[in-house]
């Protein structure tokens, strides 16, 4: 078989002939980006053959310059015979993003997070005293312990798992009887089955863990939310419902597609499929590990946990087939997921833990949804109708009071993210993130993450950039840059034009920083996919923008986002600055809400069985709101405000 070696890191593997050598690179553990999820249109994944003959396609992503030079996209280029020598181009930047140390929860309503009464989180660990053996009495150790059980809650049915039974016997003869029981009290189809629940039937209770001391002082649980470009985990002690810390990384699928579409588009097959679950198991799991050590918990100590993630993400990490969730008539494998156990679903806490998974409501709003609303008082009994948006890759919109609830989502695509610019970055440390351009030579001053010098721009600079060329008349309401005055900052170069945002000698690479007038076509899209999705909805119910009382913003992009720029360019709606409510990552706040109190789990069942879930896709008027919003801020701009930019 040929040997590929890839440098620098001078690893070599031998692998079969007319393998790509992406997936080359995979098995060598050479991390190699790939946001378009392997369809050989975005060129992030591309490399230079040292030596050696492949056979290459899809090369149009690529000038002739670089091919000359030897450069292959690695998604499009198999291996012939012949060993081979790739030199791998510089990944830094990809990691080391710009996270919130919480999960917004200071910035939601008090009223609504759960109460010391609220307080009955998922597992429940009880200090119990099981009589000893006695002779002849018919009894075995597993019967005692029951009935002990029994005596506390009744003559509801005790399962014990064959992974807890294994320990019973040590367990207790080594504190004669004296134990600590950790159960989870919940019926298993109160989540599988939401549209059957009620909480007055009987149920069965499941031990999910047995201790030989009183350890009822030491009861935790994690939250976890599984998002497309980050995934963020919170340890919370279960007896006082306190966060102990949070832990926030880049979802390593991320090498494997920027959007869930490019990560449907990698997982069809089987063997990807798995590498999606491992990557984004790899992340939770390290995250978990990182909050335990610095808690000084055990992961054994760990009892339960809450995850939510829209429906993709959900499928990818139980390693469910995403496929026929983009395809007519897009049905999901799962909305609502039975209770799992914490070994099966592959999350390093106590093998037998209860996983809870967020229900969804369709194959574009998921259990990321339904967790984040228990943020804001579409959650509560207000008649005011509120309008909640998750600003991400994917944009969710929900709308509606206590007498409905509407939701959709829009593809948004990854502009937002830095995606699809050609020196855009996720928001890392040397992104552009605020911009100021000067109005008499359209020369711009940046700012950066980390106050360094920039590598590039995130979606958030983007936005800046874009309502401040836009207020200074540097471009106009289609986005083409102005030609009728000469500024340094632009070149034109036949029928299109570029800005430079930061020179050449001034950048952290050596390389200026420069946007054209398809990456402003990128951002003019997503945003007025999200605007038109949100217009959309309020038509539905015969309201405009003016009649709602309150607009929540969820998500990392949105805590960042300037709301003055956003909505010179149209992607809010002209409303007083004081409707607006920026509630961080409400997934992660809501998930945590849902670990620690029943409340608030079956609140957010009764939400997910509430919710109109809308599917754009199929409604027409839905390509008329877009085109209407394809312009900068409107082609009714009437309904922005101009030169509102703080």
């Amino acid at each position: 078989m040929p040997l590929i070696t890839f440098q620098p890191a001078g690893i070599t593997i031998d692998v079969q002939a007319s393998a790509t050598l992406l997936d080359a690179a995979r098995r060598a553990g050479v991390e190699i980006d790939a946001p378009c999820g392997g369809k050989g249109t975005c060129g992030n994944c591309t490399v230079r053959i040292v030596s050696g003959q492949v056979d290459s396609k899809s090369l149009g992503v690529l000038t002739q310059a670089e091919i000359d030079q030897g450069f292959v996209p690695t998604c499009r280029t198999s291996i012939n015979d012949s060993d081979v020598v790739v030199e791998v181009p510089d990944q830094s930047g990809r990691f080391g993003g710009q996270f919130s140390d919480d999960d917004g929860m200071e910035l939601i309503d008090a009223a609504l997070l759960p109460t010391p009464d609220d307080c009955r989180p998922l597992t429940e660990k009880i200090n119990v005293s099981v009589p000893p053996a006695q002779k002849a009495d018919g009894l075995s150790d597993l019967d005692r312990l029951t009935r002990t059980l029994q005596r506390q809650f009744g003559k509801e049915e005790i399962i014990v798992p064959l992974a807890v039974l294994r320990h019973l016997a040590d367990a207790l003869r080594a504190a004669a009887g004296n134990m600590t029981v950790t159960l989870t009290r919940e019926s298993p189809s109160a989540q599988m089955y939401p549209s059957d629940y009620n909480s007055s039937v009987s149920r069965r209770y499941q031990v999910t863990a047995l201790e030989a001391k009183n350890s009822t002082g030491r009861h935790y649980g994690v939250a976890v939310d599984v998002g497309t470009t980050t995934v963020a985990v919170q340890l919370v002690d279960l007896s006082n419902m306190k966060v102990l810390s949070t832990c926030t990384d880049y979802n390593s699928q991320l090498a494997c597609g920027l959007d869930v579409i490019s990560r449907i588009d990698y997982a069809h097959r089987p063997d990807r499929r798995e590498e999606l679950r491992n990557r984004v198991l790899r992340t939770i799991n390290r995250l978990i590990e990182q909050s335990a050590r610095h808690d000084q918990v055990d992961n054994f100590e760990i009892a339960c946990a809450v995850v939510s993630g829209n429906t993709t993400m959900i499928h990818l990490l139980l390693g469910l087939k995403p496929e026929y969730i983009r395809l007519a008539p897009y049905t999901p494998t799962v909305l609502a997921v039975p209770f799992l156990a914490a070994s099966e679903v592959g999350i390093a806490i106590n093998s037998p833990a209860p996983v809870m998974i967020s229900p969804a409501v369709g194959s574009y709003v998921g259990g990321d949804i339904t967790a984040g609303i228990l943020c804001t008082d579409l959650s509560s009994d207000s008649d005011e109708v509120c309008l909640f948006m998750d600003i991400g890759t994917n944009g969710e919109v929900v709308i509606g009071n206590r007498e409905f609830l509407l939701t959709c989502a829009c593809s948004a695509g990854p502009a937002f993210e830095g995606g699809g610019i050609k020196c855009g970055m996720r928001a890392s440390r040397g992104a552009i993130e605020k911009v100021e351009v000067d109005t008499a030579t359209g020369l711009a001053t940046c700012r950066t993450i980390g106050q360094v010098r920039p590598r590039g721009v995130c979606g958030s600079g983007m936005i800046s950039l874009l309502a401040q060329l836009l207020e200074k008349g540097w471009i106009d309401a289609a986005g083409k840059l102005k030609r009728s005055a000469p500024s340094e900052a632009i070149q034109i170069n036949g029928r299109q034009a570029a800005y430079t945002l930061v020179f050449a000698k001034e950048s952290a690479t050596g390389r200026a920083i420069v946007i054209d007038e398809h990456d402003i076509e990128n951002i003019i899209r997503a945003k007025a996919a999200l605007y038109a999705a949100c217009a959309l909805m309020l038509k539905q119910v015969d309201m405009e923008f003016h009649n709602l009382g309150k607009v929540y913003i969820a998500g990392g992009f949105g805590r960042f986002l300037e709301l003055g720029a956003a909505t010179a360019i149209g992607l809010l709606p002209n409303l007083p600055q004081e409707r607006f409510h920026f509630i961080g990552n409400a997934s992660l706040a809501g998930s945590r809400m849902a670990l620690v109190s029943e409340k608030h789990r079956e609140r957010q069942r009764r939400h997910a069985r509430r919710m109109t879930y809308l599917e754009l896709t199929t409604d027409p008027s839905y390509m008329n709101e877009y085109t209407a919003a394809l312009f900068l801020p409107h082609t009714n701009p009437e309904r922005f405000r101009r030169n509102h930019i703080k």
